[in-house]
C-alpha cells in the first residue's frame, strides 16, 4: 500500500482516479477546498481530507509529509482569449501553483510527482502526427500556464532532484463529465449538427477509464524526467462520432456544411461584439482553427514505456456516456 496526494481530487479525472487508487487499496490524501462537497463525491474510505489553496504556500508546507507519490491535477481550464489579466488568472493557479505544489515535496521523500498536464500545453497542432518531441507552440491563457507548469516540473527535476513526470492526456470523456459533451449530445438530438469544413478532419477521444489505468500505472514505473502523451492510439472523424452519438440517442442526424473561412469570420466577429459587450466568448476563431484541423497523437512511447492499452472502444465509450445523460435527464 502507497500513501498517495491527489490535488485536484473532485474533478472529472481526480475524482476518478481516487476511486481507482481507493479500490487499489492505497491510502489517498485529498486536497480540497471544500470538504463536506468532497465527501459527497468521493465517501469516506481510506482517504484524508486536506482544505488547502494550492496557491498559498504555507498552506501546503505539511502537504507532503509522509507521502510517496503525488499525482498534481488540481487547475482552472478555460477559453479565455489572451490579455493580462486572462495571463495572471491561470498562471496563479496552473503555474504558480505548480510551483508551489513541487517544492513542497522537496526533501519529502516522495517516490514520484505525476503532473497531469495536457495536449493542450503543445498549443494549435499542425496537420500530422505528433508525439512528445514536438515542439510546443502555446498561445491561449490555458495553454500557457499549462505548459509553464510543464517547465517548472523540469526544472525542478534537473536540478532539485524533483522525481516529476508529466502526464499529457488528450480529449477525455466519460460518464460523469458534462463538459460540451451535453451540449453536443442536445444539438444532435435536434437532428442536425454543423460540420465544419469537411467534416473529415481528426481528433481523438479517450474513455476516462484508459486515462485511469495509465496514470495508476505511471506510478510504478521507474521513469522519471519523462514526458507521455496519452491519447487514443487512433483519431476519428467528427462525422464518424456525431453519428455514433446519433445512433446512441436513436435519432437520425443531417450534417450541414459550414466552409471553415466562414465559420472562422462569424466567431470572430461574435467575439468582438461579447468582447464590447463585456461578455466571456463562448467560442472563439482560434477554437474553430483548431476544430478544423486534425489531431493525431503518436502514443508508442506511452504503450512501450507505462504498458498503456485503450480498451474501450469509441462505439462503446460514446454510448455508455450518452445512456448516463438520459437516465440523468440531461439528454
Amino acid at each position: 500500500m502507497s500513501k498517495i496526494l491527489v490535488t485536484g481530487a473532485t474533478g472529472f479525472i481526480g475524482k476518478n482516479l481516487v476511486h481507482r487508487l481507493l479500490a487499489e487499496g492505497h491510502y489517498v490524501r485529498a486536497l480540497v477546498r471544500n470538504c463536506e462537497r468532497a465527501k459527497k463525491l468521493l465517501g469516506n474510505g481510506n482517504i484524508e481530507y486536506v482544505v488547502g489553496d494550492i496557491t498559498d504556500k504555507k498552506s501546503l508546507e505539511h502537504i507532503c509529509d509522509g507521502i510517496d507519490v503525488v499525482y498534481h491535477l488540481a487547475a482552472i481550464m478555460g477559453h479565455d482569449l489572451p490579455s493580462p489579466v486572462a495571463f495572471e488568472k491561470f498562471r496563479k493557479v496552473n503555474t504558480n501553483g505548480t510551483r508551489i505544489i513541487a517544492e513542497s515535496c522537496l526533501g519529502k521523500g516522495i517516490d514520484k510527482f505525476i503532473y497531469v498536464s495536457s495536449t493542450a500545453a503543445m498549443g494549435l497542432l499542425r496537420n500530422g502526427t505528433v508525439n512528445e518531441e514536438t515542439p510546443c507552440q502555446p498561445y491561449t491563457p490555458y495553454q500557457v500556464s499549462k505548459y509553464e507548469g510543464e517547465l517548472i516540473v523540469k526544472e525542478l527535476t534537473e536540478k532539485s532532484g524533483l522525481p516529476g513526470v508529466i502526464l499529457r492526456p488528450s480529449m477525455v470523456y466519460g460518464v460523469g463529465f458534462k463538459g460540451d459533451f451535453v451540449t453536443i449530445a442536445r444539438v444532435i438530438k435536434i437532428g442536425v449538427f454543423p460540420k465544419i469544413g469537411f467534416g473529415k478532419n481528426l481528433s481523438p477521444a479517450l474513455y476516462i477509464d484508459d486515462v485511469i489505468d495509465c496514470m495508476s500505472k505511471a506510478k510504478n514505473h521507474s521513469a522519471v524526467g519523462q514526458t507521455y502523451i496519452i491519447s487514443s492510439p487512433e483519431s476519428y472523424e467528427l462525422e464518424r462520432v456525431v453519428r455514433i452519438i446519433a445512433s446512441a440517442l436513436h435519432v437520425n442526424v443531417r450534417m450541414i456544411f459550414v466552409p471553415t473561412c466562414v465559420a472562422v469570420f462569424g466567431a470572430w466577429i461574435l467575439e468582438r461584439v461579447l468582447i464590447l459587450l463585456g461578455k466571456k466568448p463562448v467560442v472563439t476563431a482560434r477554437n474553430i482553427v483548431s476544430a478544423a484541423t486534425d489531431r493525431v497523437f503518436d502514443v508508442s512511447k506511452a504503450q512501450r514505456e507505462l504498458g498503456f492499452q485503450p480498451r474501450v472502444p469509441i462505439e462503446q465509450g460514446l454510448t455508455m456516456t450518452v445512456n448516463y445523460f438520459q437516465a440523468q435527464g440531461y439528454v
